[in-house]
């Protein structure tokens, strides 16, 4: 946003993403480069990081440049339900479409057995995405580029002053809660969907890999169908009813998913699974778009209140920034309870004996059970590390997997529940809390109507006068007036500690110095709990560090990663207020300057301007 060149505010970004994006990812498929072992585990970590490096690099100018093509409501809805459109098409050829042609099992199977497909469908992908951003970076247009900002030591350009500005819009925080708890809890299933399959499942029916591909197909077929009838209630309805209905829809899909078991070999419980994840579960994700085309309208209605400033980037950016650390526990949680319930791993490929034609007398189960009885000591037929006897004393069963007619195994009761719990409970809350959220949005912004009061306010601002704020009546809208000097330091607090320092001598005048010197205060004590978050990281990471090379990875380190996480950004956050403050407290500023700059934010809070 705060870009300043006649190539644009978006396009820069675009170019560089063009090379970045696809040699990060394609590097990501190749840990074959290195030895196996500790170095592929640091391989795929650290190109892990680079993947959300590319995600954000590209993913916030697009976004941030879709928002700004059009302020027309239905206009807006329908750039955004392109992008889905395009989008899903080129997920479902991506992941659904080419793998099943191209694919070998020994890409899908355990990553052990490693495979050159998947990076080679990545080079080839990845010259595509190429030429298409350069394409975009070339032929795409923006408006003339704002009057270069005269850098100071404090701006309202910095982070945290963007950060404070979009936390304050308050349907902004309605949608940041949604994006939270997509990002806990409803993205779970699709993180852990190969082994529902597998293990959930299991493969009497059909191997797990196929139903796995189904039901991707599927999904993303009656996703991509109904894209134009989420477009169609959206228009007929609201933004706000869409994603209302979208999360409510997706909280009762995957309720039902708590019916699922394994498939007896009847097949009754893989057409279900097939059915609800992938033809019941696909139309209701499709909604998933209209989320963004709400946050659109958070925009527009920022730029009214700050006079005609536009800062579509900082909030596609904070909708990103909260739900990335609410994705570790989602994405390393499952997969420590896993492993703490004593999750087994297939059994070797070259221990697994055909029981489709048991003796007389013997079902398939029973000959796989007999046969892994048996093991005679030292043989390893299960695994390196533990014995067939472990395997059943930890409750897994052996059994015959009808889909390939070779012996496999049942996970025990409480692995199975785990996987049934990510499944289904899990994101069914977390979809009714995200439509829980959508209720503190303001009821005066949830129309079309509503969208044409802000774009005509935001004309009228521009053309000097003083309107009422449409989704908070009562609450008067200025101008934007020029920068004070120390307007920048002053951006780095909330309404309420600015009006504080006006509040304590309020009878001195408007020239006089404002009492600044408790503004440090708060944010002081935030920065001491952020650090005190830090060392009990560090010791979880060093505690579970030893677990990172176990078997199944059953470390509680990225807990730890992301307590330290939080830890740095809130002190990094509150330091720099602290540092801020007292700066302010050695210059000096007037009372006349806290009074601008809190009439600049008085509006998000719908506070009423002070005059001095």
């Amino acid at each position: 946003d705060g870009l300043r060149s006649k190539f644009g505010r978006r396009r820069p970004f675009i170019f560089a993403a063009a090379f970045f994006v696809p040699t990060a990812i394609t590097l990501g498929w190749t840990p074959s480069l290195v030895s196996p072992g500790i170095a592929a585990s640091l391989w795929y970590g650290a190109f892990h990081i680079m993947y959300k490096l590319a995600d954000t690099l590209l993913l916030i100018p697009l976004e941030a440049w879709g928002a700004q093509l059009t302020p027309v409501y239905k206009e807006s809805t329908s750039v955004w339900t392109t992008r889905k459109l395009m989008g899903d098409f080129g997920i479902i050829v991506g992941i659904a479409v080419v793998p099943f042609f191209f694919v070998t099992r020994s890409c899908l199977a355990t990553p052990d057995d490693g495979c050159v497909e998947f990076p080679a469908i990545n080079i080839v992908y990845g010259i595509g995405f190429a030429c298409s951003a350069l394409l975009l970076a070339w032929r795409g247009k923006e408006p003339p580029p704002a009057a270069k900002i005269e850098r100071v030591r404090y701006s309202c350009e910095d982070t945290i002053p963007m950060l404070i500005a979009t936390f304050l819009n308050r349907p902004f925080r309605s949608v940041l809660a949604v994006e939270a708890a997509k990002a806990a809890g409803q993205d779970i299933p699709y993180i852990i969907l190969p082994y529902l399959t597998a293990w959930l499942l299991g493969e009497k029916c059909l191997p797990s890999t196929k139903v796995f591909q189904y039901i991707v197909l599927c999904n993303l077929g009656m996703g991509l169908l109904s894209v134009p009838l989420w477009s169609c209630f959206v228009s007929r309805t609201s933004k706000h009813a869409g994603t209302l209905a979208y999360n409510l829809l997706l909280g009762v899909v995957m309720l039902v998913c708590v019916s699922f078991g394994h498939d007896s070999g009847d097949c009754s419980m893989t057409t279900l699974m097939i059915g609800v994840l992938g033809i019941a579960a696909g139309p209701a994700l499709a909604g998933n778009f209209i989320v963004w085309a709400l946050l659109a309208d958070s925009v527009d209605y920022d730029e009214l209140l700050t006079g005609g400033r536009r800062r579509e980037a900082s909030y596609y950016m904070a909708a990103q920034f909260v739900p990335k650390f609410l994705s570790i526990p989602a994405e390393s949680v499952p997969f420590l309870l896993l492993a703490y319930f004593k999750y087994a791993r297939p059994l070797k490929a070259s221990f697994k004996p055909l029981c489709g034609n048991p003796p007389a007398g013997m079902t398939p189960d029973d000959l796989c059970h007999a046969f892994y009885m048996n093991e005679t000591a030292g043989a390893n037929w299960c695994s390196d590390i533990l014995t067939c006897q472990n395997l059943h004393d930890n409750g897994v069963t052996f059994i015959c997997d009808l889909a390939f007619g070779e012996c496999g195994i049942k996970q025990n009761d409480n692995v199975r529940m785990v996987l049934r719990m990510c499944l289904s409970m899990i994101p069914s809350l977390f979809g009714f809390l995200a439509a829980g959220a959508l209720i503190a949005y303001p009821k005066q912004a949830r129309s079309e109507e509503a969208h044409t009061k802000v774009i005509a306010a935001i004309a009228r601002v521009k053309q000097g006068e003083i309107v009422e704020d449409p989704w908070r009546p009562g609450s008067m809208i200025h101008p934007a007036e020029p920068p004070t000097e120390l307007a920048g330091a002053l951006s780095y607090f909330w309404p309420s500690e600015l009006k504080s320092c006006l509040d304590r001598g309020s009878g001195a005048g408007a020239a006089e110095p404002a009492d600044v010197s408790r503004l440090w205060h708060r944010p002081l004590a935030v920065t001491l709990v952020g650090l005190v978050l830090i060392p009990p990281g560090i010791a979880v990471v060093t505690a579970g560090f030893p677990d990172l090379f176990d078997d199944l990875g059953a470390s509680v380190s990225p807990l730890g990663l992301m307590a330290i996480g939080v830890g740095i950004s809130g002190a990094w956050f509150n330091g720099m207020r602290v540092r801020v403050a007292l700066h302010l407290q050695r210059v000096g500023v007037s009372r006349k300057e806290v009074a601008a700059r809190y009439n600049v934010v008085a509006p998000f809070v719908g506070g009423r301007r002070v005059d001095l």
